[in-house]
């Protein structure tokens, strides 16, 4: 099981928590506290990331704070943790972590929630009723951001030097915020989505960061995955007819020059000789069904991650079934056996002015045509032997359910299911002559650039963390 996934975004604050062990109390005098908020100062200098607010509570440190590099914040966290488990062990001679795991953390959609978050924050000593008025207590921000005090670990975001253009315009406003109740609906969705690791925004904050890095934020429910959360295919062609030389005499075609239409699709169907090529970048697998198939997975959930803003694939080998496009074959209901040529009469690729002619001026194909006929003929015989291949190793029983996710139990994210992988034990079980045979034919070769593809998951992950910059 992945871990739940680490989301950064540039200029985009993060909300989060950081719990000792439950028999554990962190901060036991001042000197605890004091050593604890000296670590903080000095990381907090040395390392890119901004605090905006913060509080130390006995067995647990919460802030919200803007981290620079997509980096920044596990480096802190880490820095932050092994420090101060140095001082606290040596002071009261123990040894092991202090902490109940790593830090929980969730983006926030600053210009609604941080203020909420950072008074939040900041009012949870009177919560928690160590005192009544949050002014009192020692431990956090709120000497700096309400009372104007000294405070080195904060940094002022710029939403809150947008308040005012004096010092005292902003704690002004600042007091106006903080002292004013927000529902207990807000306050539920705050702390709920830190607790398990969410985005703290609107809808469609969160479409916009999906759209922006091309895979899915919303949590899926847990339970038996719905027929829409599992690999099917998105149409790429839009209109499809019979090619025919009178309707089409005139057509023309331009160069394919960009992927844009297939911006969608969450995967791309390959051929077994294409396996190794694609699968050197992206996982290749099996679809679940009945008639098993062999694609690549290009998604988390949202738009294609192997097609790039410009519309290129962002490696050099292109698969074919893109490289057929906008052609297609096809069967006549009189007679299925034989195959007639299609096209996406909606493709921006056809013209009637631009571009080279489909047909000669005497009806025959052109060699632009020919060249697409013989390219699309090629490629429907290495799919049918593909799918030979596929039903082959499906039938021996070898394939197992896999889904991508991050996160567990009631936290968990599921962002890519309804596909099958070989089980290499599966396949080492098979009898002498089964996997002889296999060798000679190439299809052990063809399972072994499977397995290694997989490899690549972890590949869409870093393309999605990319993208966010």
């Amino acid at each position: 099981m992945a871990r739940k996934l680490r989301i950064f975004f540039n200029n985009t604050p993060q909300h989060i928590i950081l719990k000792s062990i439950s028999d554990i109390i962190l901060f036991n005098d001042q000197e605890d506290y004091k050593n604890f908020l000296n670590i903080l100062q000095d990381l907090s200098s040395n390392i890119s990331i901004d605090i905006h607010s913060y509080v130390l509570m006995p067995k647990y440190f919460e802030f919200i704070a803007t981290p620079k590099e997509a980096d920044t914040l596990s480096k802190f966290m880490q820095s932050l943790g092994r420090r101060y488990v140095g001082y606290f062990n040596k002071k009261y001679n123990r040894t092991g972590t202090i902490w109940e795991g790593r830090y929980k953390s969730s983006l926030v959609e600053a210009e609604l929630y941080l203020f909420k978050i950072m008074s939040y924050i900041e009012k949870i000593p009177m919560f928690e009723n160590i005192v009544s008025n949050p002014k009192d207590y020692k431990y956090s921000s709120i000497h700096k951001n309400l009372l104007n005090g000294k405070d080195d670990i904060i940094v002022y975001s710029t939403l809150y030097k947008n308040l005012g253009f004096t010092q005292e315009k902003r704690i002004e406003k600042y007091k106006n915020i903080f002292y004013k109740d927000f529902s207990l609906e807000t306050k539920k969705f705050i702390l709920s989505s830190l607790a398990k690791q969410s985005i703290t925004g609107s809808v469609e904050f969160i479409k916009n960061l999906e759209n922006s890095i091309g895979m899915s934020l919303i949590a899926k429910k847990r339970g038996r995955p719905k027929k829409e959360n599992q690999i099917k295919d998105k149409k790429m062609y839009k209109k499809l007819v019979v090619l025919d030389k009178e309707k089409h005499k005139s057509l023309k075609i331009n160069p394919l020059e960009n992927l844009n239409f297939a911006k969608k699709n969450s995967f791309v169907p390959v051929t077994a000789l294409e396996t190794a090529l694609v699968g050197a970048a992206f996982p290749v697998v099996f679809t679940s069904g009945e008639h098993t198939s062999l694609v690549a997975l290009v998604s988390l959930g949202g738009e294609s991650l192997a097609i790039n803003a410009e519309g290129k694939w962002i490696t050099q080998y292109v698969p074919s079934f893109f490289r057929k496009y906008p052609f297609s074959l096809g069967s006549t209901k009189e007679n299925p056996e034989q195959k007639v040529v299609l096209i996406d009469e909606e493709s921006p690729l056809f013209s009637k002015t631009k571009g080279k002619q489909l047909f000669k001026k005497n009806g025959e194909q052109s060699e632009v045509l020919e060249h697409a006929i013989k390219f699309l003929t090629q490629a429907e015989q290495q799919m049918d032997i593909t799918k030979n291949i596929a039903k082959l190793i499906s039938d021996a029983g070898i394939l197992e359910d896999r889904e991508i996710a991050v996160g567990e139990g009631d936290e968990k994210q599921i962002l890519v299911n309804g596909f099958k992988v070989v089980d290499r034990e599966k396949l080492n079980a098979l009898s002498d002559d089964i996997l002889a045979d296999w060798v000679r034919k190439g299809i052990i070769s063809f399972i072994d650039a499977h397995l290694k593809s997989l490899e690549h998951i972890e590949t869409l992950f870093k393309i999605a963390h990319q993208r966010q910059n």
